[in-house]
């Protein structure tokens, strides 16, 4: 028997309820970018080496009691800079043999041109892609290093291969890149990509620079009006982080257009995420800087005692989040999963 049939007739897994758990797996939490809103410039925030990530096996056996006790309706897998893992592909494709609905990755696309064939294969549906510029000096400016073609090319790519939606990612930074909103707006349309505007969030490095950077979403919003397009709001389902609009241009292009605002319109109540992390660490809110080691139920995973204690873990996870409002708490989200 394979590893993964393993894996599935060992906790008898049943299709996820449709509202099930939405799982941030981090992968890793190595970056090659150190991106001015998530780690400082200099100083080891996060490891530079693989020796505390989890093996493959342990990572999806992780998965695999979440997904027994209530069901994961998705994974996200994230990082860090998940691509940086070698075995992605086949922790994917682990994953994938334990029934979960939905399989979506997040990254900066440095890495990915060459490596979508291989996560498509692998069973991933979905990417996420952070794009903060489309000005080469800026995107090197907030990403402290990042070549904006090559991530251009890894949308190019993912577009090519199937992936759909690709979704870029956009955190508002002002008297950075506020100005770009139009800009990116056009270039979703052209590409057929989503976009989602984030408000920075007050975590780690960048509550030091908050006040002065941090744009709201109604006022990103608001810079794209008076362009041409048509706004159609689309349905908020309240367990999701983006409010969504459907938008048009006098071509008749459309793609959506999403705003993602933890601090002005936040989302906490109806929350469903859990962060696992790399070393088998459980976050149930980022607000809370607290978390629930799992390592101690790998031994027997498919125990009674195991069954029980996840569950617990569970309720506890769920029981530390907020239940209005974001504030500040977990202090490097390279760590956590972003």
């Amino acid at each position: 028997m394979s590893a993964n049939s393993m894996f599935a007739s060992a906790f008898h897994l049943d299709h996820p309820s449709p509202d099930g758990l939405i799982v941030r797996l981090s992968v890793t939490s190595r970056c090659q970018l150190r991106c001015t809103y998530c780690l400082p410039e200099k100083g080891c925030a996060c490891p530079s080496s693989a020796t505390n990530e989890m093996a493959r096996a342990d990572l999806v056996r992780m998965v695999a009691l979440l997904h027994q006790s209530r069901g994961v309706r998705r994974v996200r897998f994230t990082g860090g800079e998940p691509l940086l893992r070698p075995d992605l592909p086949d922790l994917i494709a682990d994953v994938a043999t334990l029934g979960v609905p939905e399989l979506a990755l997040t990254t900066n696309a440095q890495l990915l041109a060459p490596r979508v064939g291989a996560l498509r294969r692998a069973g991933l549906q979905r990417i996420n892609i952070s794009l903060d510029s489309l000005r080469p000096d800026v995107f090197a400016q907030v990403s402290r290093g990042g070549i904006l073609a090559r991530t251009l090319e890894g949308i190019r790519a993912a577009v090519a291969a199937g992936f759909s939606p690709v979704k870029l990612n956009a955190v508002v930074l002002r008297g950075v890149n506020d100005t770009e909103a139009a800009s990116l707006l056009r270039f979703a349309l052209r590409t057929g990509c989503h976009l989602r505007f984030l408000e920075l969030m007050p975590i780690g490095v960048a509550v030091r620079d908050f006040a002065q950077r941090f744009v709201a979403a109604d006022e990103t919003r608001a810079r794209l009006d008076g362009a041409g397009l048509v706004w159609e709001r689309l349905p908020w389902d309240p367990s999701d982080t983006s409010r969504d609009w459907r938008v048009r241009d006098a071509g008749g292009r459309e793609t959506v257009c999403g705003f993602i605002a933890p601090t002005t319109q936040p989302f906490c109540d109806g929350c469903r995420r859990l962060r696992l992390t790399s070393d088998g660490r459980l976050h149930g809110c980022l607000a809370r800087d607290s978390e629930h080691d799992l390592t101690p139920l790998l031994s027997a995973p498919g125990s009674t005692n195991a069954r029980h204690r996840i569950d617990e873990v569970l309720a506890a996870a769920f029981a530390q989040k907020r239940g209005e409002r974001f504030t500040s708490g977990v202090s490097n989200m390279a760590t956590v999963g972003g």
